[in-house]
């Protein structure tokens, strides 16, 4: 395929943290150009006299090969070719199945070997780490676990229904919803995730106001990590253990109110943090919730790179669609004009709200209004995962803060989005 003299043009995606190794692993002919990595803090730098691109910006024409060295490789890979590289030119450098023979043209295939055994050795360590903290955090935990499993009630726990009684209730009683995950909390104690809103002080105050609240027609939700977690893929429970230190609990008992009902905030993760093989019970959550706007006329306030309903049928069954776009990020910084826009436009509609922790304080002012608000969050990046059934994955014409790397999104014309937009709030329209 090459040789005699023709120079291969490769990219590397990852690696960096091999950079020694690569000294001596590609022949002569395989010429490197440069870098590709999702970590958006390398994008523009130069590693090895070459430059560092992000997957959405990188010269796609110039070369022949793209090689992964992330030893889970497969999402990068999807990635990859969603945004329009042929498989034929990836090669999974870590793939237990490759054979390194048919690109004996690039590699030095006894440094390639020992380099493969290298990233293999470095993942089982890595792993062998996890399973121990998995260990340490299930014992730090056990005792809420336990206590909510065998309904103890010497063990002080937060009362919050379940996914499906929250669903009920939504389609019963028609109220608002605003929900709190752990971003909101941190808001409140002023360690704020700025990937999609900053620290400020009027936000957490107005988060802090409604976890408590008591308004008709509206109901709060939080995420069920207090006790059991026994219906959750190991991943999630991991994630929760972490996160849910005795300190970090205790902070959340200090502001919660631990005498009222508080409905589930998982109800916008309908598939993610669930078993895989869980897909049939995957299909009916998403089948109830979509009873919630069934021919029901629809405004959408969400992020200008959000794009809820495009490409899937999510939303297919709502009577008609109208959206007002605002930031992606920071975009309580123009809450009171996202507010007057919803007010305006929402009229007679069901408002459904994806734009972070303002979702949350907007949900709450639209149902005091009298309008209906559902803040549904990430629901629809979780209905595009599941269509994957791949779990967390690139969706590359959406933003999505969850994927290392992937809130950057390739523009997508769609007709009907664009007819959708009634309004635009904080943005410039091109």
């Amino acid at each position: 395929m090459y040789g005699n003299g023709v120079f291969m043009k490769i990219a590397l995606m990852g690696g960096t943290g091999y950079l020694k190794e690569l000294n001596g692993l590609f022949r002569k002919e395989a010429d490197i150009l440069f870098f590709i990595d999702n970590h958006a803090p390398l994008s523009g730098n130069v590693i090895l006299n070459k430059k560092v691109y992000s997957p959405y910006d990188f010269p796609d024409n110039n070369v022949d090969f793209i090689i992964i060295f992330i030893y889970d490789s497969g999402p990068v890979k999807r990635q990859l070719m969603d945004l329009g590289v042929a498989e034929n030119r990836i090669i999974e450098f870590c793939a237990p199945d490759l054979d390194l023979s048919i690109y004996k043209n690039i590699f030095e295939l006894d440094a390639a070997e020992t380099l493969r055994l290298k990233i293999s050795i470095n993942h089982r360590n890595r792993r062998i780490r996890e399973l121990e903290e998995c260990i340490i955090l299930m014992e730090r935990n056990y005792l809420h676990e336990a206590a909510d499993k065998l309904k103890k009630g010497k063990v002080r726990l937060p009362k919050v229904c379940s996914v499906e009684d929250t669903c009920k209730k939504l389609i019963a009683d028609r109220c608002s919803i605003s929900r709190y995950g752990d971003g909101e909390f941190e808001l409140i104690f002023g360690n704020a995730k700025d990937i999609y809103q900053s620290g400020n002080a009027q936000l957490a105050g107005r988060l802090k106001e409604i976890l408590t609240s008591s308004l008709p027609d509206h109901i709060v939700a939080i995420a069920s990590d207090y006790g059991s977690l026994e219906q959750y893929r190991e991943q999630t429970r991991t994630s929760i253990r972490r996160y849910m230190t005795p300190e970090k609990r205790e902070q959340h008992y200090a502001l919660l109110n631990m005498d009222k009902e508080y409905y589930n905030a998982y109800i916008s993760r309908p598939y993610v943090i669930y078993p895989r093989d869980q897909r049939e019970q995957a299909a009916g959550r998403f089948h109830a919730l979509k009873q919630i706007w069934d021919q029901q006329d629809v405004l959408f306030v969400e992020g200008d790179k959000t794009r809820m309903g495009v490409g899937n049928d999510l939303f297919c069954n709502a009577k008609s669609i109208s959206r007002i776009l605002a930031p992606n990020e920071n975009a309580y910084d123009v809450y009171d004009e996202i507010l007057h826009a919803a007010l305006q436009y929402g009229k007679n509609k069901l408002i459904l709200l994806a734009l972070g922790p303002s979702a949350t304080v907007l949900a709450y002012d639209l149902a005091e209004a009298g309008y209906r608000a559902l803040d549904i969050g990430h629901l629809d990046l979780e209905y595009e995962w599941f269509l994957k059934g791949e779990g967390h994955s690139y969706i590359a014409h959406k933003y999505n803060n969850e994927m290392f790397g992937d809130t950057r999104v390739i523009p997508v014309y769609d007709q009907c989005y664009e007819d959708s937009v009634v309004c635009t709030v904080g943005i410039s329209v091109c």
